[in-house]
């Protein structure tokens, strides 16, 4: 399989690497709540605030190693974590750390991880063979013995 075929055949799970990428983000603001002593997080759809020894109001926060969580990113990743909507979440570390473990677990036994599974094992070349595609078999060539026998009518069979 070409490398071009095996990157369509990943296109089925762009759902999935978008929820795990989601995911990622909010993680990353976790960490960077932990980095400044954050207790706290407010996030409506339009702005997160960090509370802590001092507190952030921003649409977009970018973490100490240059990451961008979004607050619309973060609320809809926060709604669906939650399973409520919400004009506004307020999670601490600890609600964020559970609700994370809870979504990894979620997601380990997902069905949608397991057929990405399935297409990476389809697509992944397994030891020893090539990324050629498989040939289909050739068809047996004709001899010009066997081209002369259908051009005579057979014995007994009137000529055309």
């Amino acid at each position: 399989m070409d490398t071009l075929k095996k990157a369509g055949a990943m296109l089925a799970h762009l759902d999935l690497f978008h929820s795990m990428l989601d995911l990622r983000r909010l993680l990353q603001l976790a960490a960077h709540m932990r980095e400044r002593g954050d207790r706290a997080m407010l996030v409506s759809e339009g702005e997160i605030t960090l509370i802590g020894g001092d507190t952030l109001s921003a649409p977009e926060i970018v973490t100490a190693r240059g990451e961008t969580i979004d607050a619309l990113t973060a609320h809809r990743v926060l709604q669906s974590l939650k399973g409520y909507s919400s004009s506004e979440y307020a999670v601490n570390h600890e609600e964020l750390a559970a609700l994370n473990a809870r979504a990894v677990t979620d997601l380990e036994g997902s069905d949608a991880l397991r057929a990405f599974a399935e297409t990476l094992a389809r697509i992944s070349a397994a030891p020893g063979t090539t990324d050629a595609p498989a040939e289909r078999p050739a068809r047996p060539r004709r001899s010009a013995e066997t081209e002369a026998s259908r051009a005579e009518p057979a014995e007994g069979a009137p000529a055309a």
